[in-house]
């Protein structure tokens, strides 16, 4: 009897998997309570769903509050990408001797294509293989967009899922959060990095529902650029006690890369807003500001008049972005000391910049009237990149975290963004390596040495997300230690060749920058 009961229970099983597997073959992914109807993507070979909500929408008397989970019912129609969440594009600028597919690629890295924003922008998107046979759950890659925490969006080719998922049979998931004061609003009344528990609230819907689409959710690695690799440097102390995810990759930004706000800034900079928009004598200007006469358009004008402040030569310093609250976000004593004392969720790490990130940041500095020397370019790179990953991955391998460190070389023809001299490895480019999306970012087709390295980048960030914490020693990539050879160097020459260094010939010059993060024990 108990014999017929397990076959039965087999029997059951076996069909049910093959239910799931015919309906993912369709683009069907059956949640709890939905059917979630996507579509074939490209390659043709993936499935996507776009624009499935994640949270209730932000409106009304849920702006400038907590997200709220939301429960998918009956059958969803994922087949557009949601509205990106309100902010300010910049404006557009061409740099001196620009190639011809500078603006192309520029529009599409700083999301400058015109989407339609609304506030409700609590979206998510997912891509994953049709399956061919069998049921076995698949890694899961969740990407968090960059811009300041200003702006950016996941509706751009940048972070298109299609030829990542389809080339190493992963799961690739992006959504949208609540950026500059809709996510970092400053008002003593609510919290104030709001946008870093809208990235938690879509991490958790991925852990949550990820099954119905393949994926694992013992297997989710969060991936992050510039300040998207600030909150996935940052998730290890944010969120310690209960982080999620199996793994973190940062690509050009840590903890202590880029400077944030205090919270007396934060809230003068509310008060600037809340005055502009004639909130200032309410009882409570967080209730004016959720008024429904006052639209988010009016909101983003009010913070264009908010006076600039900052001393960075490089870059600007948004009025509204993470700030200090000691809850999700910290000072760089804070960090040191987490750091040296092992206070932190001990997730495997990996880290990563370009060689030449300063070749992005040149053109926004430009763009605003500074025009920078080459010692002061240079002090840039390496103390928002190179000296802030050096030490954040030095303590993190100290604490006995598996970790790894690494340094993107590559300046391929159909991505640079001008010469003489070029843009060379810049901020952000290497994220094409690994989303295999260059030809649909600049229109031009890669080399086939651009494509053998996409190959090899795409092939370890795959096998990092299924083993994050031994998958990379098959290949060869050593766990990093500041000591020995360990900092892995990727399109070595503008070729596919990978080695392996020592990292004091880039970190040498740090310690004689004063920098409040640098510790003399870390090695140089």
């Amino acid at each position: 009897m108990a014999s017929l009961m397990l076959r039965g229970l087999l029997f059951l099983s076996l069909q049910f998997q093959l239910i799931v597997a015919s309906d993912l073959v369709n683009c069907v992914a059956h949640t709890a309570k939905a059917h979630i109807n996507g579509h074939i993507s490209i390659p043709e070979s993936v499935c996507e769903w776009l624009g499935i909500p994640y949270a209730s929408p932000p409106t009304g008397q849920l702006r400038f509050s907590l997200p709220k989970k939301f429960q998918l019912k009956g059958s969803i129609n994922a087949d557009k990408y949601g509205f990106d969440c309100p902010q300010t594009p910049s404006n557009s600028f061409v740099y001196p001797n620009a190639t011809l597919q500078y603006l192309r690629i520029y529009a599409n890295f700083v999301n400058q294509l015109n989407n339609t924003q609304s506030e409700d922008c609590l979206t998510l998107n997912v891509w994953s293989r049709r399956p061919n046979s069998g049921r076995t759950l698949k890694p899961v890659i969740v990407w968090i967009h960059g811009g300041r925490f200003a702006t950016g969006s996941s509706h751009t080719p940048f972070y298109h899922g299609g030829n990542l998922a389809g080339a190493q049979n992963v799961v690739v998931v992006t959504f949208n959060f609540r950026m500059n004061i809709f996510g970092f609003p400053g008002s003593p009344e609510t919290a104030h990095n709001i946008g870093f528990f809208d990235q938690y609230l879509a991490v958790e819907w991925v852990y949550d529902n990820i099954k119905a689409f393949g994926g694992d959710p013992g297997r989710i690695t969060l991936i992050g650029q510039s300040s998207g690799a600030v909150a996935v440097s940052n998730w290890a102390y944010a969120f310690r006690d209960n982080p999620i995810v199996a793994g973190t990759i940062s690509h050009s930004g840590s903890i202590f890369s880029f400077p944030i706000l205090n919270a007396d800034l934060a809230s003068a900079n509310w008060n600037h807003v809340v005055s502009a928009l004639g909130c200032g004598a309410s009882d409570s200007a967080l209730s004016c500001m959720r008024s429904e006469n006052i639209s988010f358009e009016s909101i983003l004008s009010a913070v264009k008049t908010v006076p600039q402040t900052g001393s960075s030569p490089t870059r600007s310093v948004p009025p509204f972005q993470a700030t200090v609250d000691n809850i999700t976000l910290f000072s760089v004593f804070e960090y040191v000391s987490r750091l040296r004392s092992a206070k932190f969720a001990p997730l495997p790490h990996f880290q990563i910049h370009g060689d030449h990130e300063s070749g992005f940041y040149r053109i926004s500095a430009l763009a605003q009237g500074r025009s920078l020397s080459e010692s002061e370019w240079a002090r840039f790179e390496l103390e928002s990149f190179t000296c802030a990953t050096a030490a954040e991955t030095y303590w993190r391998a100290r604490a006995g975290v598996p970790t790894y460190r690494a340094r993107y070389m590559a300046d391929w023809e159909n991505l640079r963004l001008y010469y003489p001299p070029s843009s060379g490895a810049y901020h952000g480019v290497e994220v094409n390596m690994v989303t295999g999306n260059s030809q649909s970012i600049s229109g031009i087709p890669p080399s086939p040495y651009e494509t053998k390295l996409v190959g090899i980048m795409q092939k370890a960030w795959a096998v990092f997300t299924a083993d994050p914490v031994r998958g990379l020693l098959t290949l060869g990539w050593p766990h990093y230690q500041a000591s020995g050879e360990s900092l892995i160097r990727l399109g070595v020459d503008t070729t596919p060749m990978v080695d392996i260094v020592s990292s004091t010939m880039y970190d040498s010059a740090c310690s004689a920058l004063n920098l409040s993060f640098w510790d003399v024990s870390i090695p140089y």
